[in-house]
């Protein structure tokens, strides 16, 4: 197997106009019938010289693709963010990597201490190199370039098992731009989008929901003041029994009460009737209940 050499666009471009296929130099994209790989969103691509082995492909957890076969060949592609979380995969399964995050590899079953390659293309650039362990495993995670248009692009894996056959992974992937945007509490997080009319939409939700926020605080504060207020009156309304000819309002009497406790001579219990007097409400009971209320 060559080592891997550094090639540019143009020299890539020229190999794949004049060469039917590449499926031995890992220098080089690989790619076949004179084009590069162009997978559909929701069909990865594999192209391997052993052709009697059956390959699956698996999304875990819609945020992770994994091709693995019975060679013991595994391989696990992820967009991750600065700290290693993984994004959601777009509905139509491309991966959707914000400009200036990374694409994360992890894998086994390769040859020990062979090479393996990532590329992304339609403008085909090499992400990055990474050597195999010992025991045929590998970790890595390359950034995607800052320039690199934003839409549909191709990210690429490439490595040799432990038999030299050729293993190249080939998965659609969604480049967004990543734009910043304020949560209600006020922490800045990040979201990628590649519409612009999308991103006035994240700024003025977000703007919503801080002002949704304090107003709902604002009427929270103002219940409780109230219910405050109104229990208060409560309690000084129902410790106000018949005195000086008042009566406590109908809404908080309480037939269960205890027995009102004697008033002084000169006023009547206020379960018997009072006599008239000029300008005084005149005072019934109640049958049934024993209340008192206004005749």
């Amino acid at each position: 197997m060559p080592v891997v050499r550094d090639v540019t666009e143009a020299e890539i471009r020229a190999v794949v106009a004049t060469t039917p296929a590449n499926i031995s130099d890992l220098s080089l994209p690989v790619f076949v019938n004179n084009e590069l790989p162009r997978p559909e969103s929701a069909a990865p691509m594999i192209i391997q010289t052993e052709n009697e082995v059956t390959v699956q492909v698996v999304t875990v957890n819609e945020q992770v693709v994994t091709v693995s076969d019975e060679t013991g060949f595994r391989l696990a592609v992820a967009a991750v963010d600065e700290s290693g979380e993984p994004m959601k995969i777009a509905a139509d399964g491309a991966l959707i990597v914000p400009r200036d995050n990374w694409i994360s590899i992890v894998g086994s079953g390769l040859r020990p201490n062979s090479t393996v390659v990532a590329w992304v293309f339609s403008e085909p650039r090499r992400l990055g190199v990474v050597q195999v362990a010992p025991d045929g495993t590998f970790r890595e995670r390359f950034r995607v370039p800052e320039d690199l248009p934003e839409g549909d692009h191709t990210t690429q894996v490439n490595g040799v098992d432990a038999d030299g056959q050729v293993r190249s992974f080939n998965l659609a992937i969604e480049v967004r731009e990543p734009i910043v945007a304020l949560t209600p509490s006020g922490v800045v997080q990040e979201t990628a989008t590649s519409d612009p009319a999308d991103r006035s939409v994240v700024a003025s939700v977000s703007t919503r929901q801080q002002d949704d926020s304090r107003v709902a605080y604002a009427l929270i504060a103002l219940l409780l003041l109230g219910g405050a207020i109104f229990f208060a009156n409560g309690l000084r309304l129902k410790n106000r029994d018949i005195s000086n000819g008042i009566i406590r309002p109908a809404y908080i009497r309480d037939a269960t009460g205890p027995t009102p406790r004697p008033r002084p001579s000169t006023y009547r219990r206020a379960t018997s009737t009072p006599q008239r007097r000029a300008a005084q409400p005149r005072l019934r009971t109640a049958d049934d209940t024993g209340e008192i209320y206004l005749g």
